[in-house]
């Protein structure tokens, strides 16, 4: 289940004109995950770089969805942002910038979008929807809108009583696969699984080890594949402070884990 978010819509603007109706379920859609995904980012300390989330976690920003993409401006957060979100994974941040200084969200997305933004605009064709371990549809071709609005992410503090709350459905599926034999585990005594939204375009999980030091996982659930999939390895002699940092959070928001003798 997606984190509670209260959306607020305070302005709708399509392309050269053309308005986007607030309560189009294709909108409400992508904000509603576009949320996640920020209060994602924020539990995990994983913004984009220069990104200022307000304190009162509420932040204005305008956004514009493709078939292919979801990008966001916003000079409140101080950051410009695309998001793939039509491959085999959740949504990947692949692009980011800074919002131009002058002129409204619209004026700044538009300028980081460039030649994107030319597509003509129109209704959504198809409802995006989320399906297991993240998307599994989106607009149809040519269903480009961009439109303004105010969510509400909450803080982090708030962020993290909710995922204490989360009971993800795939959480037996990921333990299964940990305790596969496809999956290498030798030498290591546990693992904590932190929880996670089905939006989350990461799951991570710590890795405690009999023989060498501890390690955080991440993976990611590719829809192609119907499977598990590694992501990353990091232990801590890259990164102290980080690896303190990722190992406190999956700490404070357990939802499983996995033993071995």
């Amino acid at each position: 289940m997606i984190p509670r978010v209260l959306l607020c819509v305070v302005f709708i603007a399509g392309l050269q004109g053309q308005a986007a109706r607030a309560d189009d379920p294709a909108i409400k859609t992508t904000e509603q995950t576009l949320a996640a995904v920020l209060r994602w980012e924020v539990l995990w300390n994983d913004s984009p770089k220069g990104s200022r989330m307000p304190s009162d976690g509420s932040l204005t920003l305008a956004i514009n969805a493709l078939p292919d993409s979801v990008s966001y401006c916003s000079h409140q957060a101080g950051v410009c942002v695309t998001y793939r979100v039509d491959g085999y994974r959740n949504w990947e941040g692949v692009r980011t910038g800074s919002p131009q200084p002058d002129g409204s969200d619209i004026d700044a997305l538009l300028a980081f979008l460039g030649k994107q933004a030319q597509k003509p605009p129109s209704r959504p064709g198809a409802p995006v929807v989320l399906g297991k371990g993240g998307f599994s549809g989106s607009p149809v071709a040519g269903s480009g809108i961009m439109w303004t609005t105010k969510i509400a992410l909450g803080t982090r503090t708030e962020i993290v009583k909710e995922y204490q709350q989360l009971h993800p459905a795939d959480i037996e599926s990921l333990k299964s696969w940990l305790r596969s034999p496809t999956t290498p585990h030798s030498g290591v005594k546990g693992m904590t699984i932190a929880c996670f939204a089905p939006s989350d375009p990461m799951v991570y999980y710590f890795v405690d080890r009999s023989a060498g030091a501890p390690v955080i996982m991440a993976v990611f659930w590719d829809k192609d594949r119907q499977e598990w999939v590694v992501a990353s390895s990091f232990e801590r002699n890259q990164a102290p402070e980080k690896f303190d940092e990722m190992r406190r959070t999956i700490e404070s928001v357990p939802c499983s884990t996995v033993t071995f003798q």
